[in-house]
């Protein structure tokens, strides 16, 4: 599954910009997130040039710096934060 990271597309684009966040926060250049993800350096690049990244790559780039990719029931969540559990 490839998902477009695009300025029109905010979850990808906000995926892919809180990974570049956590690497940068670590001080991790693009070819070290590259390297972490086992990945190739090319791959990062690829991504912001292309606005695509496949599923498989945006978990392994999650995964490098300690964040897991998830899919949250919309009405549960929805209702634990207005319920104030979540926040």
């Amino acid at each position: 599954m490839t998902i477009p990271v695009t300025q029109n597309d905010s979850a990808a684009a906000s995926l892919m910009a809180e990974i570049l966040d956590q690497a940068s926060a670590r001080g991790w250049s693009q070819a070290v997130l590259a390297r972490r993800a086992s990945l190739p350096d090319s791959s990062i690049s690829r991504i912001k040039r292309t606005g695509r990244a496949d599923l498989e790559t945006l978990t392994r780039l999650a995964a490098a710096v300690g964040l897991r990719l998830t899919l949250v029931q919309d009405s549960d969540y929805t209702e634990k934060v207005s319920r104030g559990e979540l926040f």
